[in-house]
Parts: structure tokens; C-alpha cells; sequence
């Protein structure tokens, strides 16, 4: 294989990588790593003791958000947070946050980073 054959093989590999953020219940679309926002990643506790990693998306299309949006135990000052669930299984996924700024902190044990 030539170099610039290897070179452009090697392009490939590097744009399919983490082309989706899956559901990992049922494989749903949910977003992509082009709409992380920084920071991307945070750990919290809830009231209740649970932990949460969370990811932080500027957009997450395939996660419906569900309830009344609430100030109660917010993990980003400011903002109120609603459920996300998937669109297609309703699982569970994270957090809408809406304040200042609107955002998906979405847990990560429940997503395929593909």
C-alpha cells in the first residue's frame, strides 16, 4: 500500500470515529460529538445519594424531554432541568437543562458512543 493510500485509509478510519451517541437500551440516534459543549463531562450525587457521570450536549434530538422543569437540587446554578428520555424506547437518558443557556446532560452508562 502506498503511503498517501495508507494516508487516506487512515482519513476514513478518523471521521467515522464517534460518529453517534446512541441509546444503549434500544440503539436510538441521540446526538452527535459535534454537539458537545465544554465541559463536556461532570460527575454529580443526587439528593438521594446516586452519582451520575454526566455529558453535556448543545443539542440531543432524539431525547424528549418530559415533566415540568424544576429549580430543585439543579446541578448547574441557574438552571432548571427537566427528564430526557429517548424518543424511541422512552428510557431514561439524563437531564434538559434550561437557563441562562439550554442544554442535555445526558448519564453516560446510558449511551453507545459509536
Amino acid at each position: 500500500m502506498s503511503n498517501s493510500t495508507f494516508n487516506e485509509v487512515e482519513d476514513k478510519a478518523d471521521a467515522q470515529v464517534q460518529k453517534d451517541v446512541r441509546c444503549k437500551n434500544c440503539g436510538f440516534t441521540i446526538t452527535s460529538p459535534s454537539f458537545e459543549i465544554q465541559p463536556h463531562e461532570h460527575t454529580f450525587r443526587n439528593p438521594a445519594g446516586y452519582s451520575f457521570h454526566v455529558l453535556c450536549y448543545s443539542s440531543a434530538p432524539g431525547a424528549a424531554e418530559a415533566g415540568a422543569p424544576t429549580m430543585e437540587a439543579s446541578w448547574f446554578e441557574g438552571h432548571a432541568w427537566s427528564f430526557a428520555i429517548c424518543m424511541q424506547c422512552r428510557n431514561h437518558l439524563g437531564w434538559w437543562y434550561v437557563g441562562p443557556t439550554s442544554f442535555a446532560g445526558l448519564i453516560a452508562t446510558r449511551l453507545i458512543r459509536t
